[in-house]
């Protein structure tokens, strides 16, 4: 599987460029993709490379192509938008009139008639809401004794409840036993084969919203291509350190919980 890159200027661009479709974009000036081929259609936000990826199917159309997404992939890129939309915002300086902009202000209107009955903007109360308890709960899965305590002790520092397993299969009989609210995997954990792991997860109503996050000693670039084709939400390559861990975990458990409360109509699950 080949990568298509989107370039934005910055995340108002991303947003209009969604606003302007539903569940397709028009392909970059320069592409071109046959008619039922999946490329990996890959987000660059100004001067950040990759700021975010999704699986893509070409179709053609009246003498077009463009890329359809799945609807899945489709809300988790108007997650992405509406999260780093309300953190810009939330960043903003003090205002000419003396006080701070607020953190959960309506989405522009651009944006909000973007997302239409996909997924609802819920409003700026729940929005106020969306940051992630300390507590929440991840399943951490690598067979690798060393790396998974050091990964496990860098989660619990951050206030996040960690579970450990060395195997895809044994996630998977963990997670038919508890609920849990992400998913960090090793690329090349042993057992069932981790790819094939997620894919399965993707196609069952009820774990497909769960965060996966890939980590991955030296991995090629076909190893992120085959990642986020699976349905993965991010990968991270190692080394790390526990910062970016961190930024990347809270990130996509933050973005599950605006979609929860965007699905959910405005009320906090």
């Amino acid at each position: 599987m080949r990568s298509v890159v989107f370039r934005f200027e910055d995340i108002t661009a991303f947003s209009v460029a969604l606003g302007d479709a539903q569940g397709a974009l028009a392909l970059p000036d320069g592409e071109t993709v046959a008619d039922g081929e999946w490329v990996l259609a890959t987000f660059e936000i100004g001067s950040r490379r990759r700021a975010t990826a999704a699986a893509a199917r070409g179709v053609r159309a009246a003498g077009d192509t463009h890329l359809s997404f799945e609807r899945r992939d489709w809300d988790r890129l108007l997650a992405f938008v509406a999260a780093r939309s309300e953190h810009m915002r939330a960043a903003k300086p003090v205002a000419s009139s003396g006080r701070i902009a607020a953190a959960g202000t309506s989405l522009p209107p651009s944006t909000v008639d973007a997302i239409g009955p996909m997924s609802e903007i819920p409003p700026s109360s729940a929005m106020e809401s969306v940051r992630m308890p300390v507590g929440a709960r991840v399943l951490l899965v690598d067979d690798d004794d060393r790396t998974r305590d050091e990964v496990r002790r860098m989660l619990a520092d951050i206030g996040l409840a960690v579970e450990v397993v060395a195997t895809a299969a044994q996630a998977s009989v963990r997670m038919g036993e508890a609920s849990f609210d992400a998913l960090v995997l090793d690329f090349h954990a042993e057992g069932m084969e981790p790819l094939d792991f997620v894919r399965g997860l993707r196609k069952d109503p009820v774990r497909a919203p769960l965060p996966v996050l890939f980590l991955s000693d030296r991995p090629s670039s076909r190893d992120v291509v085959e990642a986020f084709a699976s349905g993965a939400d991010d990968f991270l390559p190692k080394p790390f350190r526990a910062p970016e861990l961190g930024a990347r975990i809270f990130g996509l458990l933050r973005r599950a919980r605006i979609a929860r409360v965007a699905s959910s109509g405005g009320r906090v699950p």
